[in-house]
């Protein structure tokens, strides 16, 4: 059995040597099997940009992206770094250079088992995704409103429908220029951020409210700097005039031959008030990550035709602007302005939109108080805005009524107007009374409030009841001018005061006649109210003929 042993063991040792020897020959002294003759990476001088390496079997080819006019010598254009494959080899190592004089060169690879593989490279011209003129199509962001919760929501809003002092920026260019690319191959150069035609910037803020989000939104920064294309993270990084660094990530919409750069802004939910009613501030200054822009070779032209802010001269209070009806409403104190010349001070309409006047025009309102105004938007719709003008009669004050006159009108008789108190004795005691007049707003375009008929020192009113004959005119006199506190509105483009309990409930109307001590509030009657009795008495003349009844007050 020892010997079996033995010649068991001596036949193993030959058969081992026999299996290491030969096949690790080639790995550990030879090179047969290294077949590989790729081109793993290359960067030249000048290149821009990662090159595009493609072989299918024999046919390799590499497509390199460089400024070639900042190249000094298209024929020796020097290879930075070459990388390939293991075990291959080239002649043309880094620090060597190609002739790229008629485009394209050849770069041969040897493999470790000596076959070869002839490389074409072209240099082609490199146009950046970002190079050229470009017009802000859109400011966007996205606010996260709690959707944690199961009652959160989501929005994505664009900044311009929040901020309208924001318009500006329709207009503006941003020009990226390519000067070079750094050691990696990232394009860099130059950067400028252009006011449009109107030489204005838009405002990330509304001045009227005292916001201001200029820090927060304005992330691709006005006037000029310097940019730089990171290829490796997509981002794109602009250095202002102040060298302050704005970085962007990059998305190239192909489909709309446009580019977007986001920018992440702080997420402030923790500072969202309730209290607040105005969300707008909230989703604007809290609620908002991220922000982007949308870039775009051909300007967006406006569809807006308008009218945001209108004041003539002499104006009391703000314009009424009714943009569903395409209506403005302004209210002038001036009883003695000329309408037929009422001076634009202040005229605002949709961005890009033009308008058949200007600030410092006038317009004739001398045909019932109205006018028109043509706006039309950059994409030519046009729209016409009715503006109407209502003169505002300085009715607050305390008055006196010395007298109140009826007027009458007889069918077969001569016509005759009186005092009230000629024939009505107890008319008499109103006219120690005090109307007290007040002004509390405006029911839509008509101020409005309250008069007050106050009994003056007997304590007394008017009784409109004829003492000597069956003549009761309270009711048809009385509601004119109630006693105590009534409601009042005016529409000043007739001059009609109309009174009553309440803005519902309009008991009278009448004309308001100016004076120089006052004014008159003349109202019609009804005529032939009741059936004459053709006695031609007093019961005729003022039950039946009177058409018009005024009221004198005069200021105190």
């Amino acid at each position: 059995m020892k010997k079996l042993h033995n010649i068991y063991l001596m036949i193993l040792v030959v058969f081992m040597a026999a299996c290491t020897q030969d096949p690790l020959k080639d790995i550990t002294e030879g090179t047969n099997w290294q077949k590989e003759r790729n081109i793993v990476s290359i960067l030249i001088e000048g290149q821009i940009g990662t090159a595009v390496i493609e072989r299918e079997n024999d046919k390799a080819e590499i497509k390199i992206y460089a400024k070639t006019e900042n190249i000094a010598d298209i024929s020796k254009v020097q290879i930075k770094a070459i990388e390939l494959a293991y075990g291959a080899s080239t002649t043309n190592k880094s620090g060597t250079t190609l002739d790229f004089t008629s485009g394209t060169t050849n770069i041969t690879v040897t493999s470790g088992a000596n076959t070869t593989l002839d490389w074409k490279v072209s240099l082609l011209p490199f146009k950046s995704d970002l190079e050229g003129v470009w017009y802000i199509g859109d400011i966007r962001m996205y606010c996260d409103m709690f959707t944690w919760e199961t009652w959160g929501w989501e929005k994505n809003e664009s900044i311009f429908g929040y901020l309208p002092e924001l318009s500006p920026e329709w207009d503006n260019t941003i020009t990226f220029t390519v000067e070079g690319a750094d050691e990696k191959g990232n394009p860099f150069g130059s950067y400028q951020h252009s006011a449009g035609n109107d030489d204005v910037f838009g405002n990330f803020g509304d001045t009227a409210k005292g916001w201001d989000f200029n820090e927060r939104f304005r992330k691709i920064p006005k006037n000029e700097g310097t940019w730089l294309r990171d290829f490796e993270r997509n981002k794109v990084i602009i250095t202002d005039e102040n060298n302050i660094e704005h970085e962007l990530d990059l998305e190239v919409l192909t489909e709309t031959n446009e580019v977007s750069l986001k920018a992440t802004i702080p997420y402030l939910s923790d500072l969202f008030s309730w209290t607040d009613t105005d969300y707008t501030y909230e989703e604007l200054a809290h609620m908002s990550n991220p922000m982007w822009y949308t870039l775009t070779k051909n300007r967006v032209l406006q569809t807006g035709n308008s009218i945001t802010d209108f004041t003539v001269k002499d104006q009391d209070g703000n314009a009424t602007i009714d943009v569903d009806n395409k209506e403005i409403t302004v209210v002038i104190s001036d009883s003695g302005a000329n309408l037929a010349a009422i001076e634009v001070t202040d005229l605002a309409i949709s961005y890009g939109a033009t308008a058949t006047i200007n600030t410092g025009d006038t317009l004739d309102f001398s045909s019932e108080n109205k006018t028109t105004i043509t706006v039309t938007s950059e994409t030519n719709e046009a729209v016409i805005w009715t503006v109407k003008i209502v003169v505002k009669n300085n009715l607050e004050g305390s008055y006196s009524n010395p007298k109140s006159t009826i007027y009458v009108n007889q069918e077969f008789g001569s016509d005759y107007s009186k005092n009230i108190s000629d024939d009505f004795t107890n008319a008499a005691l109103e006219f120690d009374n005090t109307i007290s007049i007040t002004s509390t707003g405006y029911n839509g375009d008509r101020p409005n409030g309250t008069i007050t008929n106050n009994a003056g020192t007997d304590g007394l009113y008017a009784n409109y009841d004829h003492v000597d004959t069956d003549v009761d005119l309270n009711a048809k006199l009385r509601h004119l001018l109630p006693t105590g506190e009534s409601y009042w509105e005016m529409d000043a483009s007739t001059n009609t005061l109309y009174i009553g309990t309440s803005k519902d409930n309009i008991t009278s109307q009448a004309k308001i006649i100016s004076t120089d001590t006052g004014m008159v509030l003349a109202f019609d009657l009804t005529y032939k109210e009741n059936e004459p009795k053709w006695n031609y008495g007093n019961y005729d003349n003022y039950m039946c003929w009177s058409y018009k009844f005024e009221i004198t007050l005069d200021k105190q």
